[in-house]
């Protein structure tokens, strides 16, 4: 298998090492420049393999490829521990997964980015009120339900990584991390097989 990433620290590229590294799996890693003019991921060559023009795709041994993080994860974890037995649980890993997607990444990621590479400072102060309110609401949503709970289904699951993977990098951006969050994300860094974020290459992130 083969995972393209990008050469800066990608919340949502992490999330695919981290699973292939919980399951154990060989894999390389094809990484390109987000931040060249313009991105590599933008350019012909690779929007043949992804048309949306984003990482991260995983093209597996066969040449299929498979872009969007989480449903790369969803394809990866069929069958192990990772994606819950129950018809249930599936769909509740799944809601948390769209909740990451629609709810946390867009803001929480977004000011990440903003504020290492991005160029926060040219913003429009409307937008970055915009990306800390809604980011600190998800954060308060998971703070509410993680509450006397140890992961966000019934065990530690693909919704625990795709939350994971913004999460742990939201308070250095300013936003507040609840205690239940807090011991959450520690008993995720404790998994067998957890690897952290990569460095960034470019040192504008810690």
């Amino acid at each position: 298998m083969r995972l393209y990433d990008s050469t800066i620290p990608s919340g949502n590229a992490y999330k695919v090492h981290l699973l292939l590294s919980l399951l154990g799996h060989r894999y390389e890693t094809k990484e390109l420049d987000i931040l060249a003019t313009p991105s590599e991921t933008r350019r012909p060559e690779f929007l043949k393999i992804n048309p949306n023009g984003r990482i991260p795709v995983l093209q597996l041994n066969d040449g299929s490829v498979l872009p969007e993080s989480n449903a790369i994860l969803y394809y990866l974890a069929d069958g192990t521990r990772y994606l819950p037995s129950t018809q249930l649980g599936r769909a509740q890993a799944m809601q948390w997964m769209f909740f990451e997607q629609y709810s946390h990444e867009p803001y929480v990621a977004v000011l990440k980015y903003g504020t290492y590479w991005g160029g926060l400072d040219k913003c429009r102060p409307e937008d970055i009120e915009r990306w800390k309110t809604r980011g600190q609401a998800a954060l308060d949503v998971m703070e509410r339900h993680l509450a006397g709970r140890g992961y966000f289904v019934d065990r530690f699951s693909i919704a625990d990584i795709a939350l994971y993977a913004y999460t742990h990098g939201a308070e250095p951006v300013g936003f507040g991390v609840g205690p239940a969050v807090r011991a959450w994300l520690a008993r995720v860094a404790a998994q067998p097989g957890h690897v952290p974020i990569k460095r960034d290459p470019t040192g504008r992130a810690p």
